[in-house]
This record gives structure tokens, sequence and C-alpha cells, in this order.
């Protein structure tokens, strides 16, 4: 598998001092270090939105009151741009972009950059993520994509975007939620935290579930609690120790996976859940370690 490239250390390298650009691809001889031209303005008719922005909504109040300051003060920070045919496509800056037109700008500060597609959604992706602009299901479609439109395995994700791979994981596994549970978690009706909880129930339940999250306005806690005392084979089970509880917290942690034990007397098993065979792929990678 090609080596992937890391941004991890955040969109500050990217415009500060200019730093060597790895082929996200094929390895290549002769490979050439990213360019970039000083900050210099050019008209936003010659700017292309990101084809790889990861936003889906924008909060238009904000935009507007961005637009005010703008209108002000002026765009204080470059949004960064490369070459596109005859124009430009942004990179990164899409918000200060958007308000730079409703404030009717005619042209706005660049940052004129070499690089690929690849390092196009990474970027996007980064910039939105350090800002935390973007919503979980907008985060998990980003990552997504890397894995089918550019090869990543789960590791070169996070490597990628400075996250474990477990959060990568994790983040992914909302997008095997039904339709309307993702439309939920878009719209912002329902936290991560929830589309977590109800990932460990079927989909019928799952919805029922999420009715109920919206209409009595349950917290995490709460919809754990209900999930536990529905559960048909709570009453038959004892009830864990707290030293139990905690192995299998910190053991999750480690492994980046729902851990479970199950003992009496001193034995018992250990369940390691997984959502996809990469997933286990990763699991066993850490446990070999």
């Amino acid at each position: 598998m090609a080596k992937k490239t890391s941004l991890n250390k955040g969109l500050e390298a990217l415009l500060g001092d200019v730093a060597e650009s790895k082929n996200s691809e094929k390895p290549q001889k002769n490979v050439k270090k990213e360019t970039k031209e000083k900050s210099s303005e050019i008209l936003l008719s010659q700017i292309r939105a990101n084809q790889y922005q990861p936003r889906t909504s924008f909060d238009q109040k904000k935009l507007e009151e961005l637009a005010e300051s703008i209108k002000k003060h002026g765009v204080i920070q470059p949004v960064l741009v490369r070459k596109d045919g005859k124009g430009f496509e942004l990179v990164a800056g899409e918000r200060r972009f958007r308000a730079a037109k409703l404030a009717k700008l005619k042209k706005i500060p660049v940052v004129v950059s070499n690089i690929s597609d690849v390092q196009s959604l990474e970027i996007a992706i980064l910039e939105n993520i350090q800002r935390e602009d973007l919503n979980p299901l907008e985060v998990a479609k980003g990552y997504q994509r890397l894995k089918d439109e550019f090869g990543y395995t789960q590791e070169a994700v996070a490597k990628s975007v400075g996250k474990p791979r477990s959060s990568v994981a994790n983040s992914l596994r909302l997008l095997t939620l039904s339709p309307k549970i993702q439309d939920e978690i878009d719209k912002g009706a329902i936290s991560e935290g929830h589309a977590k909880v109800l990932l460990s129930v079927d989909g019928i339940k799952a919805e029922q579930l999420l009715m109920r999250i919206i209409s009595e306005n349950l917290s995490v806690r709460d919809l754990e609690k209900q999930i536990t005392e529905s559960s048909p084979q709570t009453s038959k089970k004892e009830k864990k120790s707290r030293d139990e509880l905690n192995l299998e917290s910190a053991l999750s942690s480690r492994i980046g996976s729902k851990v479970t034990i199950e003992d009496k007397d001193g034995k018992g098993k250990m369940v390691i859940k997984y959502y996809s065979y990469e997933e286990l792929d990763g699991i066993i990678e850490k446990i070999s370690h």
C-alpha cells in the first residue's frame, strides 16, 4: 500500500514554510517540493468551490455576521487555492470565500499552492475538524471518501487527520446506521454519543429509540439506561463489579473496540466486538504487538 500524506501538524505547516510534498498515490522519482506563491489578490469570479469540501451545510446567520466583519476589516487571513485550468479551485477557507461574496467583494487574498486531489480533501477535512465545524456525519463521509476515492486504509486516514485509529473506526461506523438516523445526526437532532449507543441495537429498535430520544429529550446516559433495562438478559445476569467495569473500559480504550467481560469465580470469557474485517485486522494487529 502506498504511503499516504500526513497532515498531523495541521494547516499551519501548509500556510507556513515550504514543506516537501509526499506523493499520495505511488512513489515516483524526482518528487517535486510543494510550491507556494506569496499572498496575492485574485477575482472571486476566478475561484470555484472545492469539489472535495466535506461540509454540506453552512450557518447562514454566521456567514452574514462574517460578511459584516469583512466589510469593516476585509479578509484578514488569505484563503488557500490551487490552479485549476485558467482559474483556481478553493482548498481551504470556504466560509471566508462565501462571506466575501455576501460582502460583495470583487477580490480576495489568496495563497496559491501546488497540491494534489488527495491533499485537497485532507486539508478540507482537517481545517473543519480543527475548528469543529463539521457534524459527525460529515466527518464520517469525509473519511469514507478518502477510503473510496484514494484507497486509504483506516490507519492511513487516522495518520492523515491526526486522529487515533479507533476514533476513525467509530466515526465510519456511523455510516452503517439507517438513513433516517443519519438524517437526524445531520440535522443535529441527536448527538454523536446518541448515535454510537444506537449502533449497539438492531435497526428497527434503533429507530424506535430514535423517536424517544427526540420526543423525550433523552440524554446519552438515559438512552443507555433504557437499552439496559429493556434487555432480556439483564435480569438473568448478576451486576458487574466496579473492577470489571473499569477493566472493560480500559481494554475498550486500549483496543479501540467494545470489550465485555463475563466472569464467575475467576472463570469466564472476554468478548471483543468489531464491525468490519478491516477493524478486526486492526484489533489483531494491536493484540499481536
